[in-house]
């Protein structure tokens, strides 16, 4: 049924919590884990263009890869199949239904991180983004700090 299951993570152990439930529907099903990160633009302040360029962090963007790579030879270790992408943009939730649709993905599996009221108006719910916008199915699973 899920042939690619997406898990997209930012770094946190919270985070994390919804590959073990991709884990579990990977080893039922036979599917193929995809991790995925996106590495956000930064601005450079004091441009004298009207629009501000956007660089990469890169030694952000080779912390995701290592930790990426890590999970995913755990994950192979364990005899699942698990490939990683790390992407850079602006938007993360974009980042990620783009990623989904691009590759086929059959299933979103990614874990909230349970904020609500002011902290959830002030920071934005990524989760929230992907589960109002996206066409993929998506398991949402809720987990407090």
């Amino acid at each position: 049924m899920y042939k690619k299951i997406l898990v997209p993570l930012d770094g946190s152990e919270l985070a994390k919590k919804g590959l073990e439930e991709a884990e579990r529907l990977a080893k039922f099903f036979g599917s193929e884990i995809i991790l995925f990160q996106v590495v956000p633009f930064l601005p450079i302040y004091g441009s004298p263009e009207l629009v501000t360029p956007l660089i990469v962090d890169e030694k952000q963007k080779e912390f995701a890869e290592q930790y990426l790579a890590g999970l995913t030879e755990e994950l192979k270790k364990r005899g699942l199949q698990a490939n990683y992408m790390v992407k850079t943009g602006q938007q993360v939730a974009v980042e990620i239904i783009d990623y989904a649709k691009e590759s086929g993905v059959d299933l979103i599996v990614m874990c909230t991180h349970g904020r609500s009221g002011i902290t959830r108006w002030v920071l934005g719910s990524v989760a929230l983004k992907v589960l109002t916008r996206a066409e993929t199915p998506i398991l949402l699973i809720r987990s407090k700090a």
